[in-house]
């Protein structure tokens, strides 16, 4: 090989030879590549007693990642540095629903937190509903009454209120579905509450009832136990049924036969028929009627019991009675006052006279007129006559004491009977019948 091409091989090995010498002494920096994962939560829903939950983290060696959380009341472990797991704690909850977010790794996670529970309620109380109707052992007039019972009082928080009714031929209330009828869920009404029975009740039974109140939480105490007796199937005959009798008055029993517990009650729309012993009564029975003297025609009235019909036939009298008030220093026709009045110095006494308008019936005559009269003037002043006069008077003086200066009315009384040739009487009073209520006028002197 020439000299010439042997230094060119040499020059080019020691150049090679140099660079690889650079190359080896050179000093190269390299910054890793970091990938940073959160995984899944354990719990992100919590009751109100609250709770822990932790979030794995994956990450390369000298990787660091960071946890946060948006509220105060999830707390959270802090951030690390590689592979790791958060930790946190949700806060007990006092209060409404609430969330929260976590942030991992640059991950976001929700937190849902449930309302705190409602303090359980304290129930209220309801006392025992009152029997308002029917009670007593009444007798009611149908086959399906209505039970009715003064609302139960409540105290307290309490719910919708309804009632029960039970209902028995015993006073047990037998767990019998025979003898015992029970209700429930009736709506309580304003003020009383009332239940119509929904089936016929066996008749002439003294039935027993009562009630209680419930919200479905508190029941109250059952109303006292009343009763009531359901109607009878009734027939009634009275004895006599008929009365004859004269002019003067009489009274009379109407006998009642029935059957026991069946009610009844007697009435008439003759105004000179009355019952003064009263006119109901249940079961046989009687009634008394009562009828006064008889001073005109004859006439006739009823009485009505239980449907049936009893009739009395009173004669007239043969003597009719009535009289007419005068005033002769006033008028000179009849009146209804008489008036204790004068101008007069000294003052002039003043005569009432009560004269009679009576008249016999038939051939016979008037042989007496029996008076008696009455008013009161400072006292009360009687005045009486038996005889064959037929006018009474009376005399007296104005500015007594109680005069007036407009004279005050005080009532007159006046009573007249008389008796005929044939024995018969007949009387007659001022205010009743056909004789107007009369009066005395009480003036002060000069007035």
């Amino acid at each position: 090989m020439p000299a010439s091409a042997r230094l060119w091989i040499v020059s080019a090995l020691l150049l090679v030879s140099a660079a690889c010498s650079d190359n080896n002494n050179s000093t190269s920096t390299t910054t890793p590549s970091c990938t940073v994962t959160a995984g899944a939560i354990t719990s992100s829903s919590f009751s109100a007693a609250g709770g822990t939950g932790s979030i794995p983290v994956t990450a390369g060696t000298g990787c660091t990642w960071t946890a946060t959380s948006s509220a105060t009341f999830v707390t959270v472990s802090a951030g690390g540095s590689g592979n790791g797991t958060v930790t946190f704690t949700v806060a007990p909850n006092t209060g409404a629903a609430r969330t929260a977010t976590l942030t991992v790794a640059g991950t976001g996670f929700t937190i849902s937190q449930s309302a705190a529970s409602a303090p359980p309620s304290t129930p209220g109380s309801l006392s025992a509903p009152t029997a308002s109707s029917p009670v007593g052992g009444q007798t009611v007039t149908i086959a399906r009454p209505t039970l009715v019972v003064n609302n139960a009082v409540a105290s307290g928080t309490v719910g919708t209120v309804t009632y029960r009714f039970e209902i028995s031929d015993q006073s047990t209330f037998p767990n019998d579905p025979v003898r015992n009828f029970t209700v429930d869920g009736i709506a309580q009404g304003a003020g009383t509450t009332s239940w119509t029975l929904n089936r016929d009740l066996g008749p002439d039974v003294l039935w027993y009832w009562h009630a209680r109140a419930t919200d479905g939480v508190t029941t109250s105490a059952y109303s006292p136990t009343e009763t009531f007796r359901t109607p009878t199937s009734c027939t009634y005959t009275i004895s006599p049924t008929t009365l004859n009798i004269n002019s003067t008055s009489a009274t009379a029993t109407i006998t009642v036969t029935t059957g026991s517990g069946c009610g009844w009650t007697a009435t008439t729309t003759s105004p000179f028929i009355t019952f003064p012993n009263g006119a109901s009564g249940t079961g046989s029975g009687g009634v008394l009627i009562a009828i006064p003297d008889n001073p005109g025609p004859s006439r006739t009235g009823t009485v009505t019991i239980a449907g049936q019909t009893f009739t009395v036939t009173q004669a007239g009298a043969s003597v009719a009675a009535a009289f007419q008030l005068l005033d002769p220093s006033q008028t000179a026709g009849p009146t209804t006052n008489c008036q204790f009045r004068s101008g007069a110095t000294p003052p002039a006494p003043t005569t009432c006279v009560v004269q009679s308008t009576s008249v016999p019936l038939g051939t016979a005559s008037i042989v007496n007129y029996s008076w008696t009269v009455q008013y009161t003037y400072g006292t009360t002043k009687t005045i009486t006559q038996s005889g064959a006069s037929p006018s009474v008077s009376f005399t007296d003086t104005c500015g007594q004491t109680t005069s007036t200066s407009d004279g005050i009315a005080q009532p007159l009384s006046v009573m007249l009977t008389i008796t005929d040739s044939s024995g018969n009487t007949a009387t007659v009073t001022s205010g009743t019948g056909g004789q107007p209520a009369l009066f005395v006028r009480l003036f002060t002197c000069g007035s």
